[in-house]
């Protein structure tokens, strides 16, 4: 097994571009946009096997200060901040090849904190000793089910099909990609907004990741908007590779809830993504929020299982634990 320390773009999008369970988190695009956000560094490693196999493991870090600054360690992930991880290959991985990328990591990311590989509904099955596992799920539409617009209208519930079909006649909303700045930045702020309806807020993302999202100019990167009487009342950022569609954000204003602007650009998103021939819609991760789940699956969702694996560095975990004991 050759191993390529710092990943070529080239060789990276190559990878990505021929391996079926590859979506747009495990491209370069992803990382560099981590990178800008969030001052992760990119530590993502490559490999070629005897066989001509080529795997991309792509995976991020970042500095921790532990003891009061005295000790510097690294949180790894790969599939930052809550999306999909793992190796991808242009060819199917044995065992044998995964245990030696698996052992190679652990290898090279001696000072950690912690070293998380997010799951991949699609991906291969790793089993990374040494690491806990961590049950994850997801919410996938099987667009390939789904023909045109009459059967996908078919299989939502008869209440949301009432709902589509009167502001598909009524033309009350206008979805259309947003290409400005201001309008992802619009989205920002109706990001802020939800969070007064929220019982628990699970993300932080800054303003700055959607201007980011914007000025990448990646045409795998768009933007749907919904509008009402010229005006953004809602909007889904969403990621395409491969065979998948992945609805990466979606925030809408809740003075507007009676239109369903989140269930228009939805629709209509699913009827682009069957046109130009993606496979599947994936909602992503609900964080165990009923609610969400429940929405997806009106959607059409199916819920997809995956694994995520977590490994702790254990001297600074008994010292939490330590903490935990002495102030309680």
């Amino acid at each position: 097994m050759r191993v390529i320390e710092k990943v070529e773009r080239t060789f990276w999008v190559d990878v990505a571009r021929n391996c079926s369970y590859a979506n747009f988190f495990h491209t370069p695009y992803w990382s560099e946009l981590m990178a800008k956000t969030f001052s992760y560094i990119d530590v993502t490693k490559g490999f070629i096997f005897d066989d001509g196999t080529r795997v991309v493991f792509p995976f991020m870090c970042i500095k921790r200060r532990h003891l009061k600054g005295l000790l510097h360690l690294y949180d790894y992930v790969s599939g930052p901040p809550y999306v999909y991880g793992g190796p991808i290959s242009d060819g199917e991985l044995n065992k044998q090849q995964l245990h030696e990328i698996i052992e190679y990591i652990n290898s090279s990311f001696k000072k950690y904190n912690t070293i998380l590989i997010r799951g991949n509904p699609f991906g291969q099955n790793i089993t990374p000793s040494g690491f806990k596992k961590v049950r994850d799920s997801s919410h996938i539409v099987e667009l390939f089910k789904y023909e045109n617009e009459e059967n996908l209208l078919r299989g939502y519930p008869h209440r949301f099909q009432r709902y589509l079909k009167k502001l598909i006649s009524s033309n009350m909303l206008t979805f259309k990609e947003a290409t400005t700045i201001d309008e992802y930045e619009k989205l920002y702020q109706l990001y802020k907004k939800s969070f007064m309806h929220w019982d628990e807020v699970l993300t932080d993302y800054p303003q700055m990741l959607f201007q980011n999202l914007f000025n990448l100019k990646n045409k795998y990167i768009k933007l749907w908007g919904a509008y009402y009487k010229n005006n953004m009342i809602g909007g889904m950022i969403v990621l395409f590779w491969n065979h998948y569609c992945t609805g990466f954000m979606s925030y809408h204003d809740r003075k507007n809830s009676k239109l369903h602007s989140n269930r228009y650009i939805l629709h209509n998103c699913f009827l682009d993504c069957i046109e130009k021939g993606f496979k599947y819609f994936d909602f992503l991760q609900s964080g165990g929020i009923k609610g969400l789940e429940d929405f997806k699956k009106s959607m059409l969702g199916i819920e997809y299982h995956h694994i995520a694996w977590l490994k702790e560095n254990n001297f600074i975990k008994k010292m939490r634990n330590i903490k935990k004991t002495l102030t309680n």
